[in-house]
């Protein structure tokens, strides 16, 4: 009698348990899906990146005094745009005295990899500086790192949502009592492989520059010519783009053609090995010369 009960009580339950199993079912295959057809992979890198950068803490790294570089000829250059203005590069490296990393409102000796930039490895800033020194146009350089790992120009621009970050970090800056007297950008790969317009990508950066003037920054901005990422072949869209953008008048020279270091040095097809790090650090000096007589942007 009891076991026919218990039949008849799973008989009564039966379509509930199914649908349960199918549920179950579903979800697994679901999950299955957005495996393949989703870009997880790219979310999980995001990710990634963000605990990268979380990572780097300026604990171990002993903290120099702010008095020490405001007088003498001292560069102040804030670096930013996507990998490869950050620390992607193959090998990190320490510069030698002279050249430091500021990172919210604390000043500490420059090596990578840097501090307020994405990426775990090295870095053309920490390379360029000690060029810089070692021609003597400078007595100390200061560098502001900024970048971030396969940004669109969109995230940069006025309302994109790495704006504010630029914002905040002319603050810090500023608030030391120092002047950003250099401007690097370095961005332009992801805008190829998503094929932005010349004349989006024109207008993108211009009112990111904008708004940027509008807080007093004056300083030239210099403009890489970059495209190439991933074994893609520069994109023409792009680099018009930014070779259209140079104009003394408002402060913008062009930087480093970064296109014309090709594979070899490249360790992935897109971020630079430790040769191709000294090639682009080179490429930089010979813009940041500053017998040219770059001027600021005129109000």
């Amino acid at each position: 009698m009891r076991s026919t009960q218990v039949f008849q009580k799973f008989k009564k339950n039966r379509a509930p348990v199914f649908d349960a199993f199918v549920v179950f079912a579903f979800g697994v295959l679901s999950g299955i899906l957005v495996q393949k057809y989703y870009p997880v992979g790219q979310l999980l890198r995001t990710v990634r990146v963000r605990s990268e950068a979380l990572a780097q803490s300026p604990v171990q790294r002993a903290e120099v005094p702010i008095s020490s570089v405001r007088s003498g000829r001292v560069m102040v250059a804030l670096v930013f745009g996507q990998s490869n203005s950050a620390n992607y590069g193959e090998t990190p490296y320490k510069s030698r005295q002279g050249v430091y990393n500021f990172y919210r409102g604390k000043l500490y000796p420059a090596q990578d990899p840097l501090l307020g930039a994405m990426g775990d490895g090295g870095s053309v800033w920490t390379r360029l500086g000690d060029k810089l020194i070692e021609r003597k146009y400078y007595d100390a350089i200061v560098f502001v790192p900024l970048g971030v790992s396969g940004t669109r120009i969109a995230r940069w621009e006025s309302d994109g949502d790495l704006h504010p970050v630029i914002l905040q970090a002319i603050h810090d800056v500023e608030a030391q009592g120092l002047t950003i007297t250099h401007l690097l950008w370095h961005q332009g790969e992801t805008d190829a492989k998503l094929k932005t317009s010349r004349s989006a990508y024109k207008e993108m950066f211009l009112a990111m520059l904008s708004s940027i003037r509008k807080r007093g920054v004056n300083a030239p901005m210099y403009v890489s010519v970059a495209t190439r990422c991933d074994k893609h072949q520069p994109d023409e869209q792009i680099r018009q783009a930014q070779q259209e953008l140079v104009n003394s008048a408002q402060g913008i020279y062009e930087g480093p053609d970064t296109d014309k270091l090709g594979l070899c040095d490249r360790y992935d097809g897109c971020h630079f090995t430790d040769e191709g790090l000294e090639k682009l650090a080179q490429l930089w000096l010979e813009k940041l010369n500053p017998s040219s007589q770059r001027t600021v942007a005129k109000q």
